[in-house]
């Protein structure tokens, strides 16, 4: 399967390059949230609409949100604005700016999508829906039950907290945990991040057939296939690959394309970082009560059964059980009683013995 051959080969090239970074066991997708920044995209727009108020709203969109953009005035008019990815990538979206300009950078899929990768989860895989019922659903089913597959056998590479080169960078509990997104092909909010899901596969977008796409790291897409390239092996390789210890700490040796997303990764991740500390903190606190209420709970007291009589009896039959309770007490008493005395005549006959000898 062409999948299986792409990964083979990558792993391959890890392997025989990545030979400094053997002693790294921090999975790739951890690896890319922490060290890989996404690459810019590039959007050429009239000098006279950056300088519009709607032009400058996007500006400042991009600067407090951190988004990876760089702008490229035109001077010359009525050229049409573009966005393009980065490296002289492929055009993403083409027309004219107005007042939603800012749906070049936030979507519902994206924002979703962050909050996820945000959540701790190890990758998002993402099916893009076609219209097609049946092969939307052949797609869905196993994407779905595969990663819930995986996620219950997979594990990560044990980590040494105490390695300074495996050191984590701030962000969620390292976890092995995988969902689906699901996005529809002809969503009006979501033309643009399908086109930059895509990267340079655009004929995924004109089959009109689903597709699977994988995000990672900070948005980093490793690639986007057809429903016949995901059979279990091939979500198997590439879900795998990304849990496996990082090979290669050279971002572009590694394959794939980055998202244009309005967030600020560094802030964010300390974001995370700090609900994960939370939230270890809560549970430490729980533990603690439940051990100090443990600790303080006398011991329970013995269980007395109540044996009711039989309704079919008779009231003075009542007493009668009360007398057989008292009579077995006061014979086991005597019991005791005598049990005492042979226990003491033994003792005084055998010292009459000693003192005798």
């Amino acid at each position: 399967m062409r999948i299986k051959r792409v990964f083979r080969l990558w792993l391959m090239i890890f392997g025989l390059g990545g030979g400094l970074a053997l002693a790294c066991t921090v999975p790739v997708f951890r690896y890319a949230l922490d060290h890989w920044p996404p690459d810019a995209y590039r959007l050429e727009a009239p000098a006279g609409w950056l300088k519009s108020n709607a032009g400058e709203r996007f500006q400042k969109l991009i600067e407090e949100s951190g988004a990876q953009v760089e702008m490229h005035p035109l001077e010359q008019e009525g050229v049409p604005s573009r966005l393009l990815m980065p490296e002289n990538g492929g055009e993403v979206w083409s027309g004219e700016l107005d007042e939603t300009a800012s749906m070049l950078l936030v979507s519902p899929a994206r924002s979703e999508l962050v909050r996820r990768i945000l959540a701790g989860e190890s990758m998002v895989w993402v099916m893009v829906r076609s219209g097609n019922e049946s092969a939307d659903k052949i797609l869905e089913e196993r994407l779905r039950s595969r990663l819930e597959y995986l996620q219950s056998v997979a594990a990560i590479p044990e980590q040494d907290p105490t390695d300074p080169i495996n050191k984590l960078g701030p962000g969620p509990a390292l976890k092995v945990e995988f969902s689906c997104l699901s996005v529809s092909l002809d969503d009006p909010e979501e033309q643009v991040f399908l086109r930059m899901l895509a990267g340079p596969k655009t004929e995924l977008l004109e089959n009109e057939m689903p597709f699977g796409a994988v995000v990672f790291g900070r948005g980093r897409v490793l690639g986007a296939w057809p429903t016949d390239d995901l059979e279990d092996e091939g979500i198997d390789e590439v879900s795998l690959f990304l849990l496996g210890a990082c090979s290669c700490r050279v971002k572009f040796q590694n394959p794939g394309w980055d998202l244009a997303l309005a967030v600020n990764w560094d802030e964010a991740l300390l974001g995370a970082q700090m609900e994960a500390d939370r939230g270890n903190q809560n549970a430490s606190d729980d533990d603690a009560r439940v051990a100090s209420k443990e600790g303080l709970e006398a011991d329970p007291a013995p269980e007395f059964v109540r044996i009711e009589a039989d309704s079919s009896f008779g009231e003075e039959e009542a007493p009668s059980s009360s007398r057989v309770s008292g009579r077995t007490g006061r014979m086991i008493g005597v019991l005791v009683a005598g049990l005492g005395v042979l226990l003491c005549f033994f003792t005084l006959s055998a010292r009459a013995e000693s003192k005798g000898s």
